[in-house]
């Protein structure tokens, strides 16, 4: 299971970054702090009986996409506990997408502040 916030433009402007002289790395650390921020905010709100749905989630980083993730082979159920399953009286929780919405605002200031650290790397 994963969530993402899609930036339009996004491919375009890591491109115009990397042919400035921006390192993968220091993009993909952008992401990171980025997504973080999510990442903390589902762990809140994930249903909590053992803890291993919000120890599950986890940020997935590349250069030019960032995905949060939760569950996996060990954790099959965070698919239904997230969108609910009716037939098995389960509710959705919508934690990830909780998580994104209360979020936005926040990761759309942290990509700004991203891209201004990067841009002023590249002046320096």
């Amino acid at each position: 299971m994963s969530a993402d916030i899609e930036v339009e433009g996004l491919k375009q402007l890591i491109r115009k970054l990397e042919q400035a002289g921006t390192s993968v790395s220091d993009l993909k650390q952008a992401f990171n702090r980025i997504n973080n921020i999510v990442v903390y905010e589902a762990k809140n709100l994930a249903p909590k009986v053992s803890g291993a749905l919000a120890g599950s989630i986890r940020a997935a980083n590349s250069k030019n996409k960032s995905l949060i993730r939760a569950g996996g082979a060990k954790i099959p159920y965070a698919l239904p506990i997230h969108w609910g399953w009716p037939r098995r009286n389960i509710a959705p929780s919508l934690f990830m997408t909780t998580a994104i919405d209360n979020k936005r605002d926040t990761v759309r200031q942290q990509f700004e502040l991203e891209l201004k650290r990067i841009v002023d790397k590249l002046n320096h």
